[in-house]
């Protein structure tokens, strides 16, 4: 044999040992099979890695995305939107195969109505509620502003109210109430004194049309074209294979060059890498016992000082529509209490209602009305059983609409609070979270290297995106930025 093409084919052989992802050489192990972890799995697939297993506490991946059947089609329990189309990662990667919905929520498409059964003034209710948005989205001010969310707008508001004319007291007052009851929703908050102005000043999120929906199929179908099954299925990435569910991730030992991961039903693995995609809620009751040894100061201090609560769901199939069928113009009902009204439920196993934002039709679900909240009585919200949940549901409706409704028929609800695997829904900036100076997003980002200054844990999920924080969007990068991370890091390699 020539003697060059010895050489030739001595370099092939060897080099096939030193290929970046090779499974005789990189291992790689994702904790979690959310938005996060299928993200950094597909990514470590696309890069030439194959040596790959998800663990996954559960017995589906989805993690927060969790689309159920439901009526005609789906409904989600967890994230339900595509929210923005500039700089949002999920809507790039689908907008060219997938026809998006549009709820079209807004104060000139709501019927609000009072806890008397009276419907208010449109045209009131539209001027009153346009100047809240306008100053809860006045983002250039609140990044300025040292105080809470619910403080910026206490000292912004009846300035503003006042240039609008005579406007009625009460309907100011209920107003503001409701914003809260909003802006709750929006952060998942217990209160909006919680949510630090000056953390939610960044203008957090993706620019455009928040309301972008999935119509009948759920937010699940994100996941056929993270791993590529749409829109061309012969291009499927093995994601699926990977996988393994039920494994719950009790300790991850990061003392050496290698990572062990335990697991509650005794099983071990090891690995060159380990990506953390768990949720915050999770990290805030483990940390200390998930990781050998624990975690740095600096990332501690973020677990457990970033804002997280949890954003309340339920949906409510009806025989026929009572609302309004062919009306373009009308997407939510809200409530609008009196004050005596809602002070008789303090204390009772209803007053879980009053921090309902609204109900809302679902798109290409003619029959279905979903309902929103967050706030200080989300724990009475997931206790209650389902049967109360419905009496309560009906109750509130007829009060406020002032006329009988039908009974549902059929009803689906979400309990992430209570869920031991996430303790909530998604995160957001706290005064808690400015007072303990945690750089949001990024000090939870941060990698863990070994001695050898190699990457050996990644926390990915969407609490470690400074810009898209509590957004699907938000976990699919982060899931990205790990995988890319790793590869990064095995390109620098001489």
């Amino acid at each position: 044999m020539c003697p060059l093409i010895t050489i030739t084919l001595l370099f092939a052989i060897l080099n096939s040992y030193l290929v970046v992802g090779d499974d005789k050489s990189t291992k790689f192990i994702i904790v979690g099979a959310g938005a996060s972890g299928i993200s950094a799995a597909a990514k470590l697939l696309e890069n030439g890695y194959n040596n790959v297993v998800v663990l996954e506490a559960l017995d589906r991946i989805g993690g927060r995305v969790h689309s159920i059947p439901f009526g005609k089609g789906f409904v989600d329990l967890g994230a339900q939107w595509c929210q923005g189309e500039q700089g949002n990662v999920v809507y790039e990667l689908v907008k060219d195969h997938f026809e998006f919905g549009d709820i079209g929520i807004g104060s000139n498409t709501t019927h609000a109505y009072t806890s008397d059964g009276q419907l208010v003034d449109l045209s009131k209710y539209v001027k009153l509620m346009d100047l809240s948005e306008t100053i809860t989205s006045d983002y250039e001010n609140m990044a300025k502003f040292n105080g809470s969310l619910g403080e910026f707008f206490d000292i912004n508001f009846p300035n503003r109210v006042k240039e609008l004319g005579d406007i009625d007291e009460e309907l100011v007052e209920q107003i503001k109430d409701l914003s809260q009851r909003q802006m709750n929703s929006l952060y998942s908050s217990e209160s909006w004194f919680d949510i630090s102005s000056l953390l939610s000043g960044d203008e957090n999120g993706a620019g455009g049309n928040q309301q972008l929906t999935w119509k009948e199929h759920g937010s699940k179908i994100v996941f056929d074209f993270l791993m590529k099954k749409r829109p061309d299925p012969s291009k499927t990435l093995p994601v699926d294979e990977k996988i393994q569910f039920n494994k719950e991730v009790t300790n991850i030992n990061w003392t050496s060059n290698e990572v062990v991961v335990d697991c509650a039903d005794g099983s071990e693995y090891r690995a060159d890498h380990v990506i953390v995609t768990v949720s915050l809620g999770f990290l805030k009751k483990h940390h200390r016992t998930l990781f050998t040894p624990q975690l740095p100061e600096k990332k501690i201090n973020a677990i457990e000082h970033t804002g997280y609560g949890t954003l309340g769901k339920f949906f409510l199939e009806f025989q026929e529509p009572f609302w309004p069928k062919d009306d373009g113009n009308w997407t939510t009902y809200t409530f609008l209490w009196k004050q005596e009204d809602k002070d008789k439920l303090i204390g009772t196993e209803r007053e879980w209602v009053t921090d309902i934002f609204g109900v809302i039709k679902e798109d290409a679900q003619p029959n279905l009305l979903g309902g929103l909240l967050a706030g200080k009585h989300i724990r009475q919200f997931e206790t209650i059983s389902d049967e109360q949940l419905i009496d309560d549901s009906v109750w509130l409706l007829q009060k406020f609409l002032g006329r009988p409704i039908p009974r549902p028929i059929n009803m689906r609800r979400n309990r992430w609070q209570s869920n031991k695997y996430f303790f909530g829904t998604y995160s957001f900036g706290s005064m808690d979270t400015q007072a303990h100076n945690v750089a949001l997003g990024t000090d939870l980002a941060e990698t863990l290297y070994s001695s050898s200054n190699k990457p050996v844990v990644l926390i990915a999920g969407e609490a470690t995106e400074k810009d898209h924080s509590g957004y699907v969007h938000g976990a699919v990068m982060s899931g990205w930025r790990a995988a890319n991370e790793i590869s990064d890091y095995y390109k620098s390699i001489p």
